[in-house]
C-alpha cells in the first residue's frame, strides 16, 4: 500500500524510534500551515512498511506529544492497518496558536525538510500570531448579543442557539471560556467603526465627506460599505453612431473582493479598522498588518490562501461573506495587474482606479473654473451674497453702487456658471453660493 509523497503537509517515518523526529515534522508543518500528518511505519517512498504496536504505544505517544510539544495540541492519533495486514500510525494534528515548539526549540517546514527557525522569521512568526488578537483576547464587553449574527447564518441554512458549543465551534471563546475580540466584533453593540472618507482631488489636504459604519455586527458594517461603493458605481453611456457603449466606474468585484479581503487579513489588535478613501480619480483600499509571515509576495498574487485571522474567516465563510478558494487577488489582479497593491509600514493598501471623473467632480471643477474667471462686479456679489442670501437685487445694488439691471444681469450669469441659486421666490427667498 502507497500512501504518496512526502510534501509541506506530511512526513513518513519507518518506526518509532524516530518519534522525535517525526513530532518535530508536526510542529514544523504547523507552523507553516497551520495543519500536519505524520506517519509511522511507512518508509520515504511512501510504501506502508509495518511496526509493532503495543498496549500502551498510543498513549506513550500522547505522553511525548504533551511533554515536547509547546503550546498545548491535541493530536488525533490512529492504528491503522493496510490490506495486508501491516500495522501503521497516522498522526494529524491543527492549530492556530504559533509558533509550535518541539523540545524548545521552532522548526518551519520547507519542502519536505525541517529547517531550524532563524530569530527574525522567529519575530514575525510571533507577531502573526500575535495578529489573531480576535480568538486570544477577551471582549472588553462579555454581556454580547448575536441577533444579527444569529439572522444572517439562518438565511444561509445555518440556525444556531447561544449555547457555549455553537460559541466554541465557532471561535467566540478564548481558553478561558469568555468572550474574545471576534465575539466582540460580530456582537450586536460594540465600538468598533469602519470609516469612509471621500476627499477632494488628489490628496487628503481636502476632505469632502466621512461616513462611519459600526458599533453593530461586523457583518452588517461591512456589507452596508458594500452598498454605499455599489451605490455610487455609476455606469457612462457613450454613443459613437450605432454603437452603444457603457463603461462602469469601477470594477465592483474587484472592490467587494479587496473590502473583504482587508477585513479578513487586517491586524485589529489596536482596534485599528479597515478603510477606504475616495479621490477624484481612485479608491484606496487599506488593512493594516502587511502579508502573513509564510506568505511571499508571489503566492499573494496567485491566490494562495494564508489568512491572518482564521477565526473570522469561519465567519465569514458561514455566512457566504467569503470563500477559502483564494480566487480574490487573482480577480484584482486580472483586472488591474499586480501595481494596484502595495505594502508599506505594515499595511496593504489596493488602489483601484476610476474610469471617469463622476459628476460631482466635474461640476466642482467647473465651478471652480468659473469663479477663477469671474471679473471684479461678479466677485463683489458673490463675496456679498456669500454673507447674506436674504439680500434681494435692490439691496445688492445699493451695497454696490451698480445698477440694478446690471445686478440682475451678473446674478443670471453666475447662475448660469452654477457658482449662485436662488430658492424661494423674489420676496421671501434667499441666494445660495454653492
Amino acid at each position: 500500500m502507497n500512501i504518496g509523497f512526502e510534501n509541506e503537509y506530511q512526513e513518513f517515518k519507518e518506526g518509532l524510534g524516530q518519534l522525535d523526529k517525526g513530532l518535530k515534522s508536526l510542529t514544523s508543518m504547523l507552523n507553516k500551515h497551520g495543519k500536519a500528518t505524520v506517519y509511522f511505519g511507512v518508509n520515504d517512498d511512501g510504501n506502508v512498511c509495518g511496526l509493532s504496536i503495543g498496549k500502551e504505544t498510543l498513549m506513550d505517544i500522547r505522553n511525548r506529544i504533551r511533554d515536547k510539544i509547546e503550546p498545548r495540541i491535541y493530536a488525533d492519533i490512529e492504528e491503522l492497518k493496510d490490506d495486508t495486514g501491516k500495522a501503521y500510525i497516522k498522526i494529524t494534528v491543527s492549530g492556530l496558536d504559533i509558533p509550535y515548539s518541539f523540545d524548545g526549540r521552532y522548526y518551519l517546514r520547507n519542502v519536505s525538510a525541517d529547517e531550524k527557525v532563524t530569530n527574525d522569521v522567529l519575530r514575525k512568526m510571533l507577531a502573526s500570531s500575535d495578529s489573531d488578537i480576535l480568538r486570544q483576547k477577551s471582549s472588553p464587553n462579555q454581556n454580547l448579543s448575536f441577533n444579527s449574527l444569529f439572522g444572517i447564518l439562518a438565511g444561509n441554512g445555518i440556525h444556531p442557539k447561544p449555547t457555549k458549543e455553537f460559541y466554541s465551534n465557532y471561535w467566540l471563546l478564548n481558553r478561558d471560556g469568555n468572550f474574545n475580540m471576534n465575539a466582540y466584533l460580530l456582537s450586536d453593540k460594540n465600538e468598533i467603526s469602519l470609516k469612509v472618507v471621500v476627499f477632494e482631488g488628489m490628496d487628503k489636504s481636502v476632505m469632502s465627506k466621512r461616513t462611519e459604519y459600526g458599533s453593530k455586527c461586523l457583518l452588517i458594517s461591512v456589507s452596508e460599505v458594500l452598498q454605499y461603493f455599489e451605490a455610487i458605481n455609476i455606469t457612462d453611456v457613450n454613443l459613437e453612431g450605432a454603437l452603444r457603449k457603457e463603461q462602469s466606474l469601477f470594477d465592483f468585484p474587484s472592490f467587494r473582493e479587496a473590502w473583504i479581503n482587508a477585513c479578513l487579513h487586517n491586524d485589529w489588535k489596536d482596534g485599528i479598522a479597515p478603510s477606504v478613501y475616495m479621490f477624484d480619480d481612485r479608491i484606496e483600499v487599506v488593512s493594516y498588518g502587511g502579508l502573513p509571515f509564510s506568505l511571499s509576495k508571489e503566492g499573494f498574487y496567485h491566490g494562495t490562501s494564508v489568512p491572518v485571522n482564521k477565526s473570522l474567516l469561519t465567519i465569514f465563510m458561514a455566512a457566504k461573506y467569503a470563500e477559502q478558494s483564494g480566487h480574490g487577488i487573482p480577480t484584482i489582479v486580472e483586472k488591474y495587474g499586480r501595481d494596484v497593491f502595495s505594502f508599506d509600514d505594515g499595511m496593504l493598501k489596493v488602489t483601484i482606479p476610476l474610469a471617469f471623473e463622476r459628476p460631482e467632480v466635474v461640476n466642482r471643477k467647473r465651478i471652480a473654473l468659473n469663479k477663477s474667471g469671474l471679473n471684479e462686479n461678479q466677485k463683489i456679489i458673490v463675496d456679498i451674497l456669500s454673507k447674506d442670501g436674504r439680500l434681494t437685487i435692490k439691496e445688492v445694488a445699493e451695497k454696490t453702487g451698480i445698477s440694478v439691471p446690471g445686478v440682475q444681469k451678473i446674478c443670471s450669469k453666475l447662475q448660469e456658471y452654477g457658482i449662485i441659486e436662488r430658492n424661494g421666490s423674489k420676496r421671501d427667498g434667499r441666494w445660495l453660493v454653492k
